[in-house]
């Protein structure tokens, strides 16, 4: 697994065995979300929920995301972040911040108040149907009110999500009706 674009492009990311969830997304949906979030990554800040090695939130930052905040519950895979961000850093060449969060998501987001422009939520997949309602009134609390904004949802496939109230989904990447293709739902706040 590599990050796929920007100013760290190509750098390996380190991905930790025994981690029995862990799940990186695949390079081909990753850039598939960015070129449909095109533009709108530039200067974003940038939540990455259940982060796993980080890949969703280090491809960010490398293409002008100006921070982000990484929320992983696995002690193992948090220090693949660090690594990992230590390494894309170096690349990035400007200023960005970064926050890791060793925590359940659930639990972090009781005690956590910002606004981001971008949010991806990645979860095992046995969670992604069975909590969908859960987590997208999650990213709903978070996701700022600008136009821009998009919340993006990596689910298998053959998943069927109803949106919450405050999101609309604009999109689904990915083949549908394969369980074992995953596939990213791109939402964004309902105008009021």
């Amino acid at each position: 697994m590599r990050i796929s674009g920007g100013d760290a492009r190509g750098i390996l990311l380190d991905v930790p065995s025994g981690v029995e969830y862990l799940r990186p997304a695949t390079d081909f949906l990753r850039e598939a979300v960015f070129s449909s979030l095109g533009q709108n990554v530039r200067n974003a800040l940038v939540l990455d929920l259940f982060a796993g090695v980080g890949g969703y939130g280090l491809d960010a930052l490398s293409r002008g995301a100006n921070g982000c905040v990484f929320v992983e519950k696995s002690r193992v895979a948090v220090d693949a972040i660090g690594k990992n961000l230590g390494k894309a850093k170096k690349s990035i060449g400007r200023d960005i911040t970064a926050k890791i969060f060793c925590a359940d998501v659930f639990a972090w987001a009781t005690s956590y108040d910002a606004a981001f422009d971008i949010i991806f939520i990645d979860p095992p997949y046995n969670m992604a149907e069975s909590r969908a309602t859960e987590l997208l009134t999650l990213a709903s609390k978070f996701l700022a009110s600008t136009d821009g904004a998009r919340a993006i949802f990596e689910v298998p496939g053959s998943c069927e999500i109803d949106a919450t109230a405050d999101l609309l989904e604009l999109r689904r990447l990915g083949r549908s009706g394969n369980s074992r293709q995953p596939n990213a739902l791109i939402y964004g706040k309902k105008q009021k």
